[in-house]
């Protein structure tokens, strides 16, 4: 009963993350590399999702300076533009070593297989699932091997693509790869997520075959790429699916495949041993201490029980380290500690202070201390569902902080940071000095320079005129000052309401976005509300499409 109630398991996960971030580095595979489509390359090709030529080029490239494979951590769901459609498409099947995810999603109470179109995945050398399920301090430490439903069965595409490279027919063996009773695997993670593999620009990439084309030296030299594992994700913060892990509090999720991949390639496991042998550890170490404590004074006892605790962590740090066993750990202290008052209360503090500290990092953009997009997303979702049920106003609005990257190319990256945070402390400010009800106003960073806005019981003129438009012109009249120098900044702003009959907050965050679109393309500092149903050209509607897909 100790092992499995919720605040031991907590410790134990907390004491496995630090003999994680303590051990020596282990091996990683040269196979393995990273292609990040990072912030740096989001400058270069503009708003994600990006025109699938790029895809096709990159797929290409790597195909001609001879990756082994080609993995892709983004499901290409949604049509784009048969040019870009075809052009991937033929890219995938030339190439005839490409890998793509798909994900087991809850649609309308019922699960759904999330695919890429047929087109792409028909091409592909094969597919495997990216579901990973967080422990409940919300941190990655574990995937499930295979996932099936609706008589469907994926394995985790990691392992897939690892098992491939390793020449095993899943079809006619069943993959030695250790799980406990779940199905799940452990994930033995190498390091930190720069420290962990190889890691090439998606940017510099396309550039270095440019280069090549015409005889320069390239930023990357093709033969990096031979015979690797390219996978190629999103990086960027505010763009991709963020995890927590063992080694640090922001990771992106592209890296829980690598670090499969690594396990698999060099046979490098982490196992927590059975559940039985741990209760075997319980049962020695507690008769083993019930008849020294008997027998001895408190002090001796207690003295011999410090000892004893330091020394079995001591032993589970070195059997973590030499032999890849988790075995319980913070069990047997909290057995042998259980009579000093003092170690209950301290632990209850510290799983406190933690549980605290994890959800302000889930939930906080580390920069500006606004809420983080899903944070955000699960809010406006609730809100939406109250104004729905209730018949009330909600409204959104997003903002885009105007020229941002003069600020940076001209005052540093610095002076940005500076600018953001002072964007975030007006919109704050802004927010929650405006009108009856504005502590339920919410203000989120949606990435890069953008914010958005959530207004309860706020009609679209309201939103627009009292809340929009003054943050414009509070912009537009008070210049930001930054070690003495006062510069410029203006916003644009797009705002929407939720309309009638909409029970979720997608599409008007979509029309608020549209409208944001609009204001940037008529010339910026403005604000522009969401156009009512039947305004939007066709020249509109690609472009919104572009911008959401």
């Amino acid at each position: 009963m100790l092992m499995t109630t919720p605040l031991v398991t907590r410790f134990e996960n907390v004491c496995g993350d630090f003999f994680f971030r303590n051990r020596h580095p282990i091996a990683m595979h040269p196979a393995i590399v990273h292609i990040d489509m990072a912030e740096d390359s989001l400058r270069e090709f503009g708003r994600w999702p990006w025109p699938r030529y790029n895809h096709a080029a990159m797929v290409r490239i790597l195909h001609q300076w001879g990756a082994k494979a080609i993995v892709f951590d983004v499901i290409f769901s949604d049509p784009s533009t048969s040019f870009d459609d075809g052009a991937l498409a033929q890219a995938i099947k030339e190439a005839g070593n490409v890998y793509l995810p798909v994900m087991l999603e809850t649609l309308n109470r019922r699960k759904t297989w999330v695919h890429s179109m047929p087109a792409f995945e028909d091409a592909t050398k094969g597919i495997g699932h990216v579901n990973v399920f967080p422990d409940k301090d919300g941190t990655i430490r574990r995937v499930r091997v295979s996932l099936s439903s609706d008589g469907k069965t994926y394995v985790y595409l990691g392992a897939k693509v690892a098992l491939d490279y390793l020449g095993r027919d899943l079809s006619k063996e069943k993959p030695e790869i250790p799980s406990d009773n779940d199905g799940d695997i452990f994930i033995n993670w190498v390091g930190r997520w720069k420290e962990s593999f190889l890691h090439y620009s998606y940017l510099d990439v396309i550039k270095s075959y440019a280069e090549t084309q015409s005889g320069r030296p390239p930023i990357i030299p093709p033969d990096k790429f031979k015979d690797k594992i390219c996978v190629i994700g999103l990086t960027a913060i505010g763009l991709t699916d963020i995890k927590a892990n063992p080694m640090e509090a922001a990771y992106p999720a592209v890296g829980v495949q690598t670090n499969i991949m690594n396990s698999i390639l060099t046979q490098q496991f982490a196992r927590p041993i059975p559940v039985d042998w741990n209760r075997g550890v319980l049962w020695g170490i507690g008769i083993l201490v019930s008849l020294f404590f008997i027998f001895s004074p408190r002090t001796t006892s207690l003295v011999f029980g410090l000892a004893l605790g330091f020394l079995w962590v001591l032993f589970s740090f070195w059997i973590f380290v030499e032999r890849g066993l988790w075995i319980c750990t913070i069990s047997p202290l909290i057995l042998i500690f259980e009579l000093f008052v003092f170690s209950a209360i301290f632990s209850i503090a510290v799983g406190k202070r933690e549980e605290e500290r994890l959800f302000t990092l889930a939930t906080r953009d580390g920069l500006t201390g606004l809420c983080v997009i899903r944070h955000f997303r699960n809010l406006i979702n609730q809100a939406a569902a109250e104004a729905y049920k209730k018949k009330l106003p909600l409204s959104v609005v997003l903002l885009d902080l105007d020229f941002f990257k003069k600020i940076n190319d001209q005052y540093g990256h610095v002076a940005g940071d500076e600018a953001l945070k002072h964007v975030a402390q007006t919109l704050l400010r802004m927010t929650r000095t405006e009108g009856e009800g504005a502590e339920s106003n919410v203000v989120g960073r949606y990435g890069g320079e953008e914010f958005i806005l959530m207004f309860r019981k706020c009609q679209l003129a309201d939103a627009a005129d009292h809340y929009a438009e003054k943050i414009r012109r509070e912009f537009e009249q008070n210049s930001f000052v930054y070690e003495g120098v006062k510069i410029p900044m203006t916003v644009s702003l797009g705002v929407s309401t939720l309309g009638s009959g909409e029970r979720i907050s997608d599409m008007m965050i979509l029309r608020a976005d549209e409208a944001l679109y609009r204001a940037k393309n008529g010339g910026r500092n403005r604000v522009c509300t969401e156009k009512t149903m039947g305004e939007n050209s066709p020249e509109d509607e690609r472009g919104l499409k572009d911008r959401v897909s």
